[in-house]
């Protein structure tokens, strides 16, 4: 409905920010901005106490992804196949990195940025060094990405898809690693023996027990352990 809302749980109250186009996605950068990225494609900052907002850049298409880093940097990802690193104070493009395909998720750990694309493609990149991506992986899902996120302990991360499924994957590469890897089922409805499959769109860790949470289109959440 092209507005961002800020909600503020213990008073039980929200703030509205209106934006030109249908928001995608959104970030905190700090305690008093947010990011968001939406079809217009653009980056915006908007200031929680003000409720000012501005664009720090833009796309050559929709931007879905938009994550922001601890050294104070923004990334944002776009349906024009590239990642871009902001310096929100200046307000340009740090860098601009190509994708396999068009991106639909991004998460952070610390330096490691996971991307996760079209075409089941996901990327993990070091900060450091965004030369080149430091893996090229393809999704254990059958399906489109929708979601990604990284463990709290930042040793893995979560994939989930449009076929009501979880991966849990590692990014230590070595076989030992990568035999620890898992996926299952979640987010269905069997009525009669027929199993009706929702898509998940969204996944979260709890930052301090390692549980998470999936919300698919069955209109449930369901926490994991």
């Amino acid at each position: 409905d092209t507005t961002l809302r800020l909600y503020d749980v213990t008073a039980n109250t929200h703030r509205t920010f209106n934006t030109p186009a249908p928001v995608l996605d959104c970030c905190f950068g700090d305690a008093t901005h947010a990011f968001s990225g939406g079809l217009d494609q653009s980056v915006r900052i908007h200031d929680l106490v003000t409720g000012q907002d501005g664009t720090v850049g833009t796309h050559d298409g929709a931007v879905k992804a938009v994550v922001a880093s601890t050294t104070g940097t923004l990334l944002s990802g776009s349906w024009d196949k590239t990642v871009r690193v902001w310096d929100p104070r200046t307000r340009v493009p740090v860098g601009v990195h190509a994708q396999a395909d068009k991106v639909y998720t991004m998460a952070l750990a610390e330096e490691k940025l996971v991307v996760g694309m079209a075409g089941r493609h996901v990327w993990i990149w070091d900060l450091r060094n965004m030369s080149a991506p430091e893996q090229r992986r393809e999704s254990s899902l059958k399906y489109q990405t929708r979601s990604i996120r990284c463990f709290p302990d930042k040793q893995g991360y979560v994939v989930t898809s449009i076929e009501g499924r979880v991966s849990v994957e590692f990014f230590d590469p070595s076989a030992e690693s990568q035999r620890r890897k898992y996926a299952f089922k979640c987010h269905r409805i069997s009525v009669d023996g027929q199993d009706t499959i929702y898509p998940v769109n969204t996944v979260a860790f709890h930052p301090r027990y390692g549980s998470f949470a999936t919300g698919g289109c069955d209109g449930f959440v369901n926490v994991w352990d």
